[in-house]
């Protein structure tokens, strides 16, 4: 059927209801036409009356004042008198009139004429001789004359009204019925341009239009719908719609199922019929009285469920690796606690963090490290094929494992089915040393290790939050135990980061409760043996405690809470004051050091800091030595500038653990540092290990190669002390000089001093 019988039938000029207007304006100007015959002579003819009414009785009352008059002139025989009075008229009027004066028992005493033609008004005044009513004037006044003037009237105001009648019936009635040719001119031609427009609708619809019978063979068919199908219209036209479209069974009252639904259909490719995804819209389309025919809408979706997918993969994978990412994760990792608490199966959680990825980024760029993320999935999914898998003999199947990225440089791996501690551990060392594949980034060689931290379910009884807290918990401990390691999670680590946290809440309170005292370790020159400087060490005396805390136990909480910021700046202010009053009491200028972590050196603010306190002192910059760790030599240029400020002020760089690192000779020129301190580690086993000895001897020639003094910590033994001194090297300390002392011992240490100067090794103290 041609789409333009559809619109044709639909623009058919239906034109209902002309008899009703008609008649109405027959009845408006039959109405209006009585009310203009009708209204005007009434109105004429009441006001007319009022008016007589009114004259009649003013008159009939002039004339019984004039009766009156007599009455007192002549009282006992007044019917006699009065004869005649009314002949003449007291007031001129066009109308016939009869005065009468008629005495107290009714009877006529004299009138001035005969009955009169009606209709007419009547008007009653009485007559008295003092309080005694003798009679009364009767004045009638006839209206014929009147009305017949009003007749006159009437008659015009009926042609008047017959003349709007006329008028309001037959001129609207025509201008109604040209309107109405008009309008079916108008719709008409409205019709041809809407079959028109429908013809050019139906053949470039993006949708498909598709007509079809209460049978399902396909009448007509828009090019848009043959296109979906993968032929054209021609070849659709004829055939039953069931062939290219699944279509739903048939409704209640209808043959075909009325409505919106999603299903399939076929369409000719050059490898035969495929199956795509469709929408189709059917509603009813009455075009005949005997025969019903349907209109199918038709929607190809293969673009939306492409656009869906797409959002979810954006919604529930990253970006960069393409791994599941946080969301996905937790959705699966629920599902397979599920599982592994109905099957009795045990799952492992596997929590990765990239060691030292920070340094990469910084160094080499971010792009670089997009790089290696990608790197570290790959090796990852590699490592990790089902086709790997430890497999359980028992059960006959592999693992199931489950990669994601939780955001920045934290992966997991959910492995389900692992029997045994063993087998985990087995996959984590795998994931280790496939992560140590070298990765080659614009001539860079960049090898990538991580900490892994395990937590087992159902053997732990947690929720899903608890599980990633176990194995976040474990990563963190493999950090500690020195990276590229892994660590199964257990309850004793739970208490320990709850010690932690309480750590945590009583660090927050030292400073406000003066619980931080320093202690000063004195430096000598080995040459002369002269007290040279003194570091200054943090150490911690709680309220609630008897002794003081370790600082390996508080230093790291400080520097993770960030709270080693506003503790820094003290140990800054008190070294500097402490050192100041000990030169007002009479020691000698003394250089403090004091060491600054990585978390104060990245606050921008530090360089005015120092400035300041050292200004509120009056102390010289050169007398305070500032002690970096290797790593913040390789921390970019913004710690480049902070340091190389602090180094205008003229304050002493140092950089300490030398040797620990990754420095480089570039690095230590670039930093405008002025000494060096070998890492205890280094001189431990001095002068009886062959490699320490040349690790340290080295140290000491590249230091003075480079002008910088060097520093030797944890001097304890003569034989260390006398080594050094051989090698060149020009402070030490250590407990062959002096352990760390609190400030007043530590005046008292060196008064003791100045009163016995033997040589340095004989010196040492035992406090």
């Amino acid at each position: 059927m041609p789409s333009a019988d559809i619109e044709a039938h639909a623009a058919r000029p239906r034109i209902k209801g002309v008899g009703r207007v008609v008649r109405a304006i027959t009845w408006a100007a039959m109405a209006i036409a009585l009310l203009v015959a009708t209204a005007v002579p009434a109105s004429i003819i009441w006001v007319t009356w009022r008016a007589q009414v009114q004259d009649t009785a003013i008159t009939a009352r002039l004339h019984a004042a004039f009766v009156t008059q007599a009455l007192t002139r002549s009282k006992s025989d007044w019917q006699r008198d009065v004869i005649g009075l009314l002949d003449d008229s007291l007031v001129e009027s066009n109308l016939p009139e009869r005065r009468q004066i008629v005495d107290a028992q009714g009877r006529i005493v004299t009138e001035n004429t005969g009955p009169l033609p009606g209709p007419a008004v009547v008007a009653h005044v009485p007559l008295a001789l003092g309080d005694l009513v003798v009679g009364e004037v009767v004045l009638t006044r006839s209206l014929r004359p009147l009305f017949a003037d009003a007749l006159l009237v009437v008659l015009a105001s009926a042609a008047v009204g017959a003349a709007i009648y006329l008028t309001l019936q037959v001129l609207p009635v025509k201008v109604l019925k040209r309107a109405l040719r008009a309008l079916a001119s108008e719709q008409e031609r409205s019709r041809r341009e809407l079959e028109q427009y429908a013809n050019v609708l139906f053949e470039r619809a993006i949708d498909g239009i598709i007509v079809f019978d209460a049978l399902g063979i396909v009448q007509s068919c828009n090019p848009r719908a043959a296109q979906m199908l993968g032929t054209v219209p021609e070849r659709v036209r004829t055939t039953l719609l069931s062939q290219w479209i699944e279509l739903p069974g048939p409704s209640v009252n209808e043959p075909v199922a009325i409505g919106q639904f999603e299903t399939h259909a076929q369409r000719n490719a050059d490898d035969g019929m495929e199956t795509f995804p469709c929408e189709i819209t059917i509603s009813a389309l009455p075009l005949r009285a005997n025969a019903e025919h349907y209109l199918g809408n038709l929607r190809d979706l293969t673009e939306r469920r492409q656009a869906e997918q797409r959002q979810m993969r954006l919604a529930n994978f990253d970006s960069l690796t393409g791994l599941p990412n946080r969301s996905l994760f937790r959705d699966r990792l629920e599902q397979a606690m599920i599982r592994a608490s109905h099957s009795g199966r045990q799952m492992a959680l596997m929590f990765l963090d990239l060691d030292r990825f920070k340094q990469v980024n910084d160094s080499l760029g971010h792009e670089a490290g997009d790089m290696l993320l990608k790197h570290v999935a790959r090796s990852l999914a590699n490592c990790l094929r089902k086709s790997d898998h430890v497999w359980l003999r028992q059960q006959g199947d592999g693992h199931d494992v489950t990669i994601a990225r939780l955001g920045g440089d934290e992966f997991t791996v959910l492995v389900e089915g692992v029997g045994t501690v063993a087998q985990a551990e087995a996959i984590a060392r795998r994931i280790l040393a496939a992560l140590q594949t070298p990765l080659f980034i614009d001539g860079n060689e960049i090898v990538v290790t991580s900490s892994v931290g395990i937590a087992f379910y159902p053997a732990e009884d947690c929720t899903l939050d608890e599980l990633l807290k176990h194995a976040d918990m474990a990563m963190y401990r493999a950090k500690e135990m020195g990276r590229n390691v892994f660590h199964v999670y257990n309850d004793a680590m739970q208490a320990n980061a709850a010690m932690r946290l309480q750590l945590e809440a009583r660090l927050r309170h030292g400073l406000e409760r003066e619980e931080y005292r320093l202690h000063f370790q004195p430096k000598c020159s080995l040459s002369d043996g002269r007290i040279t400087g003194v570091e200054a060490l943090l150490r911690w005396y709680p309220q609630d405690s008897d002794e003081a805390i370790p600082p390996d136990q508080f230093i790291s909480v400080l520097e993770e809470t960030g709270l080693i910021v506003p503790v820094g700046r003290w140990v800054l202010e008190e070294a500097v004051r402490q050192v100041t009053a000990w030169q007002s009491a009479g020691l000698p200028a003394l250089r403090v050091a004091v060491n600054l972590s990585a978390r104060q050196v990245r606050q921008p603010d530090l360089p005015d800091v120092v400035a300041e306190i050292l200004a509120n002192s009056m102390l010289k910059p050169d007398r305070l030595e500032l002690e970096l760790t290797e790593s913040l030599l390789m921390a970019g240029d913004a710690i480049a500038n902070t340091v190389r400020r602090i180094a205008d002020l003229g304050v002493h760089l140092a950089i300490d653990d030398f040797g620990t690192g990754y420095s480089s000779l570039a690095y230590l020129k670039r930093f405008f540092v002025n000494s060096l301190k070998i890492d205890r580690s280094f001189v431990g086993e001095m002068p009886h290990n062959p490699e320490d000895v040349a690790i340290g001897s080295a140290i000491i020639a590249l230091a003075h190669s480079l002008n910088l003094r060097v520093v030797a910590e944890g001097v304890e033994t003569p034989a260390q002390e006398s080594f050094l001194r051989e090698r060149g090297c020009d402070e030490m300390q250590g407990h062959l000089l002096s352990r760390a002392l609190p400030a007043d011992e530590f005046v008292a240490w060196w008064k003791a001093r100045q009163c016995a100067p033997v040589p340095v090794q004989l010196l040492a103290l035992t406090m």
